[in-house]
């Protein structure tokens, strides 16, 4: 599990489904918030999604730029 991320993600979100498609597929454990379900306090309010967060920083958001993230960081 990657402990110091999470990823925000929301329904009805083509890509929050293909970056959870992709965790899977690659078994990476990331604590994973969906917005519509889960009341959650950000330090930062958040417009685009999915958007990976680490230790409370905005590092990806979109499928693509959270690959490209997570791939840079194996």
């Amino acid at each position: 599990m990657l402990k110091d991320y999470q990823l925000y993600i929301s329904n009805n979100c083509s890509g929050c489904k293909r970056i959870v498609s992709y965790l899977q597929e690659k078994d990476i454990t990331i604590r994973t918030i969906n917005v519509d379900a889960d009341v959650q306090e950000l330090s930062f309010p958040l417009m685009v999604f999915p958007a990976l967060v680490k230790n409370d920083k905005l590092v990806g958001y979109g499928a693509r730029d959270i690959i490209n993230h997570l791939t840079k960081r194996s």
